[in-house]
């Protein structure tokens, strides 16, 4: 749980500049910072506020076309608050003044939950980025696909590297959090984050979209996967692939049929992954998703499922744009063909 509390309002709006700030230059990869569970050493009442730095700016060139998430909603007003945990005070987890530890009051702890859930909210949708960009290809720091294959070779090692950070940088942050208020205050959070994020990529309507993890969890819709031979493509995904082709008619061609022979590898892969997800539940998983990037099997699967099923209808959306352009059919080939 964060420290960098004693003047809650001013960082709080420390925090919205940042978000401004990344608005502006529309870098989908920030830089979260672990959290510390800790009151500065002054008085709460007028210590100064320490500056967050902010993400280091973009050259204009690489700024990306894809619009950020933006977290600067009334659902941040309904984040689910906890009591700390007597143990926590008594232990000087929020701190120790001259007169004893500090013990949070009712607006001060919600004042720590909304940052804390705007700051995992942040690395969530990083890590959304880096695993969406792991699967399409695309530099998520630019939206744009890499124009040789040594920038490529640079950007898949920058993915994985980015991958295992972010759900690090989550994790602490969560664990960080259970410290002060326990672990069911943890675990609710954490859905709450996840539902939030999700909403603002995907709204939700009468029901959840199969593409957002509350489709799956009892709390949501408690609704099975689709077959995976019924996952819709995703059409307007294939006009972003114009921008990606050359003029020349010849070389046009050429590279959509390269294209198209990876996407359809990927769409492959794809549904192999889902239906083994489909099939074997959380035992499909890493220990590492169970246990670690996630506070429950339940919730590692349904993230899991939704993340496929979005990687699916965005890979047939681009094979069936660019079947269509090559003048050899819209729909994408039958589970186990090419």
């Amino acid at each position: 749980m964060p420290g960098r509390h004693a003047k809650t309002r001013a960082r709080h709006n420390q925090h919205q500049e940042r978000e401004a700030l990344n608005n502006r230059i529309s870098n989908p990869m920030s830089s979260p910072v672990q959290q510390e569970f800790l009151w500065p050493e002054e008085q709460r009442a007028d210590p100064p506020a320490k500056p967050t730095p902010a993400s280091p700016p973009v050259e204009p060139a690489a700024a990306p076309e894809l619009d950020a998430v933006s977290f600067d909603r009334d659902e941040f007003a309904d984040v689910p608050i906890a009591k700390p945990l007597p143990q926590a005070v008594e232990h000087g987890v929020f701190g120790t003044t001259t007169e004893g530890p500090i013990e949070p009051d009712t607006e001060e702890v919600k004042a720590m939950t909304e940052e804390q859930g705007r700051e995992l909210a942040w690395i969530l949708r990083d890590l959304q980025a880096v695993e969406d960009a792991a699967r399409t290809g695309e530099d998520p720091r630019t939206g744009r696909m890499p124009k040789t294959e040594e920038a490529a070779a640079k950007l898949r090692e920058f993915l994985e590297a980015e991958e295992p950070r972010l759900k690090l940088a989550y994790a602490d942050g969560l664990a960080a959090y259970a410290n002060g208020f326990g672990d069911d205050a943890a675990k609710a959070l954490d859905q709450w984050v996840r539902k939030i994020l999700a909403d603002c990529t995907i709204p939700p309507d009468d029901r959840y979209d199969p593409g957002h993890p509350w489709h799956y969890l009892p709390q949501g819709d408690n609704a099975r996967p689709i077959p995976v031979e019924e996952i819709e493509p995703d059409i307007d995904v294939g006009r972003s692939i114009e921008r990606e082709l050359p003029k020349n008619p010849a070389k046009r061609a050429e590279k959509l049929r390269a294209m198209l022979a990876r996407e359809r590898e990927r769409v492959e892969g794809d549904k192999r992954r889902y239906q083994e997800i489909v099939d074997r539940g959380a035992e499909a998983l890493s220990r590492y998703d169970r246990e670690i990037a996630h506070t429950s099997d339940k919730m590692a699967v349904a993230t899991a499922l939704a993340l496929k099923f979005n990687h699916i209808r965005y890979g047939l959306g681009r094979t069936a744009w660019i079947q269509a352009k090559l003048g050899i059919g819209a729909k994408a080939p039958p589970f186990g063909r090419t």
